[in-house]
């Protein structure tokens, strides 16, 4: 049996799928499962042994042709398309796939009608199997909208098999670093952290007093950081990815900026404490024994995005953007 997914956005949204190609592989391991990513997903995809061909779709006419090209010479069994946009459809309608699913995710803001039309009308057409998940209705009356779950249920809609509570951490290859350091913290220095409630000063004063316990803290950034932390980066001391490799010891606050992925999972992976803004990190760090606190933007649905995009199988601690005593409840976390 020949199964490809065609998974070409975030980095959270492919490790939230990865239990899908676990699940099915259990239930049998003849199964080969091929994967059409992103350049971010690629990373992901590269460290989870299970998938058994990788094709990068890069987002220009060119490149979009050969990928339909080397999908078509695969003769598929199943493809399932778990991407909004028109242009993992259009991969996929052209895959000669002998049976073609697609997942629609209506908008979570909108409220009309007309949410997703053209890919609904392209899913009546093109493919066999169609699965509509009008996110809000499922909130309210409190359903099922995990992603992972409802990406399985699609594939069961097929009569395909999966085992539904598939374990993958021990699948996804995670380097570990000894520091020397029983209390290292790992928080994520994206712009998500500032908003009308939680300023730098706030966010210097959370590392200030993390530091007064006796915490070793590490902070890792994005390509939001610098945009919004001009005095972090002036204060705490820096290491780069080129002088990564030399770092030894950890001494209460050290930024590492721009860490290449390897590194970045690596030190996520050496951390017994993460606390990150909802983003990509949630869901590295739930592959790791690490204890998680997840930040909500309070200011975009978070109770729901909670309930759709939580780790797969790993508790965690929930915590949203407007709560006053945020910096008190973030110590008491690692305490």
């Amino acid at each position: 049996m020949k199964i490809c997914i065609v998974r070409t956005d975030k980095m959270g949204d492919m490790i939230l799928t990865l239990p899908i190609i676990q699940g099915l592989k259990e239930i049998n391991k003849d199964y080969q499962i091929d994967v059409v990513c992103s350049n971010t997903n690629q990373k992901v995809c590269s460290k989870f042994k299970t998938i058994s061909n990788i094709f990068l779709l890069q987002n220009n006419f060119l490149d979009i042709f050969r990928t339909i090209l080397k999908l078509r010479r695969k003769n598929y069994d199943y493809i399932f398309t778990f991407s909004p946009g028109i242009i993992s459809i259009l991969v996929s309608i052209f895959s000669k796939s002998r049976t073609k699913s697609l997942l629609i995710l209506k908008s979570r803001y909108k409220k009309n009608n007309r949410s997703k039309l053209i890919e609904k009308i392209l899913g009546k057409i093109f493919f066999n199997q169609n699965l509509t998940i009008d996110r809000q209705l499922r909130y309210s009356q409190n359903n099922q909208l995990h992603q992972t779950k409802t990406m399985m249920e699609l594939v069961t809609k097929n009569g395909l098999d999966l085992n539904d509570n598939t374990e993958i951490k021990n699948k996804f290859e995670l380097n570990k670093i000894d520091f020397n350091s029983e209390k290292l913290c790992l928080i994520h220095l994206s712009s998500k952290w500032i908003n009308r409630f939680f300023s730098e000063e706030n966010f210097i004063n959370l590392l200030e007093n993390l530091k007064n316990l006796n915490i070793n803290i590490i902070i890792t950034t994005d390509n939001t950081s610098k945009d919004v932390f001009y005095k972090i980066f002036k204060k705490y001391k820096i290491v780069t990815n080129d002088d990564f490799k030399n770092l030894n010891n950890i001494n209460k606050v050290l930024i590492l900026d721009q860490l290449n992925f390897d590194n970045w999972i690596s030190i996520i992976n050496s951390s017994k404490y993460v606390i990150t803004p909802e983003c990509g990190c949630t869901h590295i760090a739930s592959l790791s024994e690490a204890k998680l606190c997840v930040i909500y933007d309070a200011d975009n649905f978070p109770h729901m995005i909670a309930k759709e995009y939580a780790p797969w199988k790993k508790k965690y601690t929930k915590m949203l953007s407007n709560n006053e005593n945020l910096a008190k409840e973030l110590i008491s976390f690692i305490n």
